[in-house]
């Protein structure tokens, strides 16, 4: 039975008080946090997304802060930007696939990622909105990126079109909640990266060496413990989720120590370990957000 679905659907950013109401009145009050059946063209509506996901000018995640001019010097790919300044911008709230380095083959839709990006944004100039923390640990400039014609978000518009996941990674969550919905749009019509079978669910307890970088995975929670800085939940022998003290917060309202023996599905990026440390599964992954946990079942 499903408990919660954390990142399918959420609200998007405060509208006005007839869509809150709405989008309340398509709850199903009998099971919180579930959607009645067939309310999602209703809910998408109600959002003001159109399914098409052409027109970002449309959607719901307009700038919140003060824009930076800039000038786009090359789409790397789908989530990163190089400026004129030789700045690299990574996007925030966004990842899609790889393209293939040193004679590895492009995942699935990553080089139709670059170019749509590159397409759409249609110009050379383009509005940044920094993150509260504006670098990676690359030196990446983290940002919202906005194209200057209309300010549509760049991530918006790509998690529309399923050629990313949402991804959450305080202290930037600004645009969490609007950018969830955008993926729901994909997500609900089967779109690229959601079409079936084309990025498939992994098993916490068949994961492999092989398995690295940005992953959704599922399994069962065989142990909680704690630590002095992080609580570790263990999925099926296989994958240690790292959830920090710090980020405990994020997850107010919800006891951790109550998913032992639920099934989670949680979406972030894979560390492979090794088995090096005996006793401990040999893979790891951050869980920074509810954002990242998409589906908590018994």
């Amino acid at each position: 039975m499903l408990i919660a679905s954390v990142s399918v659907l959420a609200t998007a950013a405060p509208k006005a008080d007839f869509t809150r109401k709405r989008i309340k009145s398509l709850m199903n009050t009998q099971a919180p946090g579930r959607f009645r059946p067939g309310v999602f063209v209703c809910l998408l509506v109600a959002l003001g997304l159109h399914t098409s996901g052409v027109r970002a000018e449309a959607g719901i995640c307009a700038p919140r802060g003060k824009l930076e001019s800039a000038v786009l010097e090359k789409v790397v790919d789908g989530d990163t930007l190089r400026l004129r300044d030789g700045r690299l911008v990574r996007l925030i709230g966004l990842n899609t696939p790889e393209l293939g380095r040193d004679g590895a083959a492009d995942q699935p839709l990553a080089d139709t990622a670059r170019r749509m990006a590159a397409d759409w944004l249609g110009g050379n100039t383009i509005l940044l909105h920094s993150g509260v923390e504006s670098k990676d640990r690359y030196g990446r400039h983290l940002a919202a990126v906005f194209r200057s014609a209309d300010k549509g978000s760049l991530s918006e518009y790509l998690l529309r079109q399923g050629l990313g996941w949402q991804v959450t990674v305080p202290p930037n969550t600004r645009y969490s909640e609007c950018l969830q919905s955008a993926e729901a749009v994909a997500r609900a019509a089967q779109r690229g990266v959601w079409a079936e079978r084309r990025y498939p669910v992994l098993s916490a307890a068949a994961l492999t060496a092989a398995d690295a970088g940005f992953e959704r995975v599922r399994g069962r929670v065989s142990a909680v413990a704690d630590s002095r800085r992080a609580l570790w939940i263990e999925l099926d022998g296989g994958l240690s989720l790292r959830l920090a003290h710090d980020d405990l917060p994020n997850f107010a309202g919800r006891d951790v120590r109550k998913w032992l023996g639920k099934v989670l599905t949680v979406r972030g990026w894979l560390i492979y370990r090794g088995r090096q440390q005996k006793g401990y599964p040999p893979h790891m992954m951050h869980l920074q957000h509810p954002a990242m946990l998409d589906a908590i079942e018994e």
